[in-house]
């Protein structure tokens, strides 16, 4: 088993910026991430919203409540 890269937190906040004010869902964001390729698996998609909720305060975003379940839906944080 081999380690995932560290995450790049300014290439990540550059790939939530490009969003805007527009929602976005963590598989959006992680495919932008990854420039195309997202996520590719469960695992690594859970891992990567774990990451985002770990990091949402620093990179301005917030999870939005959804009564659907599956993929956390993000905009950015009201001030």
């Amino acid at each position: 088993m081999t380690a995932a890269p560290p995450i790049n937190l300014d290439k990540l906040r550059n790939a939530v910026q490009k969003f805007g004010a527009m929602s976005f869902t963590t598989s959006q964001l992680a495919t932008d991430y990854e420039e195309g390729e997202g996520p590719a698996n469960t695992q690594e998609s859970l891992g990567f919203n774990a990451l985002l909720h770990r990091h949402a305060a620093l990179l301005g975003i917030e999870a939005q409540p959804s009564s659907a379940g599956g993929d956390t839906v993000w905009q950015a944080a009201r001030h």
